[in-house]
């Protein structure tokens, strides 16, 4: 008896401990951020959630001078996300899953192995579909878009910052009373 306790205590913490962060984003620009949100396993590749991925209609939007807070998978509906796009290896294509699966609960196989690690980003006037650029110039340089992640996983390449003339991104993750925050900020 001892020793299945023991066994479902640690089953339990292990969870716990590996529980999804809470996703915080922070947009403090004059611009809408529009964008590819991904989590994954620490080191790993599979499997991946995603949001938006790659249907371009589905990128989180969050409009200027707002807040957007998604505590878990399982909260999407109440905050605007309709499906998660969830890809268990490379030879598997990413199958579409409510937000309320099983797979995607607090507690779910899903949820307690990945964390958020990448955004793919374009910022977009206020209230419009028209990019961020200076004078419609096609050099990448001059917009304000990019890849930002937490650099721990080798499947997406981006820095933690990003500083643009149009404004700057960053991306961190604090931990505060055994609650992991994932920050997006945008300046």
């Amino acid at each position: 008896m001892k020793k299945q306790l023991l066994i479902l205590c640690s089953v339990l913490g292990g969870m716990i401990s590996a529980q999804q962060s809470t996703l915080i984003i922070n947009n403090y620009s004059s611009y809408d951020y529009h964008g590819q949100l991904m989590a994954t396993p620490l080191g790993s590749c599979y499997p991946m959630v995603s949001i938006g991925y790659p249907a371009v209609p589905n990128q989180l939007i969050v409009p200027a001078l707002s807040d957007y807070k998604l505590p878990f998978y399982a909260d999407g509906a109440a905050n605007g996300i309709t499906t998660f796009l969830v890809q268990t290896s490379g030879a598997n294509p990413a199958t579409p899953r409510v937000p309320n699966h099983v797979t995607l609960s607090p507690t779910g196989v899903i949820s307690t192995n990945t964390n958020w690690r990448h955004t793919k980003f374009q910022m977009y006037f206020a209230g419009t579909n028209t990019p961020v650029s200076s004078g419609g110039t096609s050099v990448p340089e001059t917009y304000f878009l990019g890849n930002l992640g937490d650099g721990t996983n080798s499947c997406f390449t981006g820095p933690s910052y990003i500083s643009t003339v149009y404004g700057d991104a960053d991306w961190f993750t604090i931990s505060s009373g055994g609650t992991q925050y994932t920050y997006i900020q945008i300046f």
